[in-house]
């Protein structure tokens, strides 16, 4: 009947790839500059090495990690509309085994370069740094030791470069052989191919917005309740309770507790979020189906909705501990979230030990997501404060999970005082030590405020000849002490104005609120070098205090 209605429109194709077959594609690979430039972080990068490592061990036919979007240009070359992230770390991690096998190095080039040409073309600003130290041969070691330059892409790639190195240098040259050969063939992708640029940017909003599909929590629910052995009775009242349950969270949301259920029940999570064997023997190691759905899987969605909706009830210690929740929340990632869904599962009527508890999770998360602790053990350490949310012998003192070692608290405090280049970071870093400052306000990532260098860092005439060494300048203008909160409109308008041009601006304008860090700086009337500093040392004992960072001044300060 197709000949009746026409055929299939031109111009669109999907087709399943392995990645060997997608980076050799003769038009090559090229990242358009309307895209964002590289963000993976070592998070990231990691996850992706380990899970293609658990698909190589467990011998797994292949391993899905997802669609790619490419738009045919002008010239002839695939434009990546989707997918440039995981592209240009695979070509990372290949670059990285052809550096350290000599033997199998012109093989595996040819996953890299085609000739003289780079398979994977990164944006403009990136694409030679790229080609230096990742195409070309025998560079990626000097990238992984490559210092910081203050180029957000160009840092994370090289963070890339160490990640891809400390997760791989144990494998002997055989394994390393194998496993690479195993993702270029096995690691494989859904290819989306169009003509035009607006079909393809469709063709991503498509698939990534629309419709309802199928998803893991309800595979899940079929699994539980067809396989249970529940009565029909039984089976009925289940679905209605899994659906109350459902209702309290956004689809996306209720998944993501699911997938957290093996941890909280048995301390194991889930290697893929699909495989329900795995999932289907957490629940029976923990009491059954029954307990799960009338009494597990109820208390700990309780839980999360507080945690949601920032309305934890641990009586006195409320006000403290929804904070600190908030806070929280504005980091990208949620590993502390099991950890805080089986304490409140459990503990919620002890609020000094609830207050304890969560200054302690507040604290190790915000050292994970400013990289004190290493990304290694984090998983690890986190799965344990998940298991014994109420055993205070694990949680604290000198080998306690969310402790710090004293090599830690050192790095977290030296962090602390380093001038902050990474936009995200510092910005995370500003809220939290606003809703330190006495008075301060809970602000969110979403809100408009945003970090403004009362010393430009590009400087100008009038602060060049208050601050004319440049390197001094520079370094100066990234400390703690020289930053305060503003709205995006009174950053524009501060731009690289005088010091009492400045503080017009922050403290004259209709309507813009008054941030604790903005009043902090009322009384100050220059600008200087000694004023910097001194502010400096101020802010970091305000947030070192908040999170019990100051040892000797005891562990439940608040």
């Amino acid at each position: 009947m197709a000949g009746a209605f026409g055929e299939t429109p031109l111009g669109l194709v999907s087709q399943i790839l392995n990645l060997a077959a997608v980076l050799t594609r003769k038009a090559g690979l090229k990242v358009p500059r309307y895209q964002r430039p590289y963000t993976w972080t070592e998070r990231e990068v990691r996850q992706l090495i380990q899970d293609l490592w658990r698909a190589y061990k467990r011998g797994a036919t292949f391993y899905f990690i997802g669609q790619i979007v490419l738009v045919r240009n002008n010239q002839g070359k695939l434009e990546i509309s989707d997918g440039q992230q995981r592209l240009a770390t695979l070509t990372m991690i290949i670059s990285y085994v052809r550096d350290r096998l000599p033997g199998r190095s012109k093989v595996f080039q040819t996953l890299v370069m085609d000739g003289d040409h780079p398979r994977l073309l990164l944006r403009e600003e990136d694409a030679s740094f790229f080609r230096g130290f990742v195409q070309e041969p025998g560079q990626i070691a000097e990238m992984a030791k490559h210092a910081e330059i203050g180029i957000d892409s160009r840092d994370l790639l090289c963070g890339a470069a160490r990640t891809i190195e400390s997760e791989l240098r144990d494998l002997d040259d055989r394994e390393l052989d194998a496993f690479l050969s195993y993702v270029a063939r096995a690691c494989t992708l859904n290819v989306v191919d169009a003509d035009e640029r607006g079909c393809a940017q469709t063709v991503f909003n498509t698939l990534n917005k629309r419709g309802s599909p199928l998803s893991g929590a309800d595979i899940i629910k079929s699994d539980l309740l067809e396989n249970a052995g529940l009565s029909n009775a039984e089976a009925d009242a289940a679905a209605r309770k899994w659906e109350q349950i459902e209702d309290m969270f956004e689809r996306e949301n209720f998944a993501r507790l699911l997938y957290m259920m093996p941890l909280l029940l048995t301390g194991e999570q889930l290697l893929s979020p699909g495989d329900l064997a795995a999932f289907r023997a957490a629940v029976e190691r923990a009491g059954g189906v029954r307990v799960f759905l009338f009494e597990q899987l109820p208390r700990y969605a309780h839980a999360l909705h507080a945690i949601f909706t920032s309305s934890v009830d641990v009586g006195v210690a409320s006000q403290e501990v929804n904070r600190r929740i908030r806070l929280m929340k504005q980091v990208e990632e949620w590993d502390w979230a099991p950890a805080a869904i089986a304490f409140l599962a459990e503990h919620s009527s002890e609020p000094e030990r609830a207050r304890r508890f969560f200054q302690a999770l507040d604290r190790f998360a915000f050292a994970c997501e400013l990289g004190v602790i290493d990304n290694r053990v984090q998983e690890a350490r986190y799965t344990r404060a998940a298991q014994h949310a109420g055993d205070d012998k694990v949680l604290y003192g000198a080998k306690g999970v969310l402790e710090l070692t004293d090599a830690e608290h050192l790095r977290f405090i030296a962090t602390l005082n380093r001038s902050r280049k990474r936009d995200r970071q510092r910005r995370l870093l500003l809220l939290r030590l606003e809703a330190a400052m006495p008075g301060g306000n809970l602000l969110e990532m979403t809100d408009d405020v945003t970090v403004e260098h009362v010393l430009p860092k590009g400087g100008s005439s009038w602060w060049n000849e208050r601050f004319p060494d440049s390197k001094l300048r520079i370094e100066a203008s990234h400390l703690l002490g020289n930053l305060v909160l503003v709205t995006y409109d009174q950053n524009r308008r501060a731009d690289t104005k005088s010091y009492p041009d400045k503080r017009k601006v922050f403290f004259n304008t209709a309507g813009a609120p008054i941030h604790a860090l903005t009043k902090d700086i009322a009384g100050v009337e220059e600008w200087t070098l000694d004023a910097i500093e001194a502010r400096h040392e101020r802010l970091v004992r305000v947030i070192c205090e908040d999170w019990g960072l100051i040892r000797g001044a005891g562990a439940q300060a608040a």
